[in-house]
């Protein structure tokens, strides 16, 4: 039996329940940022839509009343 093999494994096992956790908790913050970046992107884009929706509506809005 070939012990160097079984401690390697053993050792590496142990040493990846210990950073497993770490690795977990980085890539929930990754996702939580991006998740973050994107609704305030998406926030900003509703508003500018809003706007431009809104100023659309006037031009409309002084284009029928010359034509009246």
């Amino acid at each position: 039996m070939n012990w160097e093999i079984i401690w390697t494994t053993l050792g590496i096992g142990i040493v990846g329940l210990f950073l497993l956790p770490l690795y977990m908790v980085l890539l929930i913050a990754l996702e939580k940022a991006k998740t973050k970046i994107h609704l305030e992107f998406i926030a900003t884009a509703n508003t500018i839509e809003k706007k431009v929706k809104f100023d659309e509506s006037l031009e409309r809005l002084f284009e029928e009343g010359e034509n009246l």
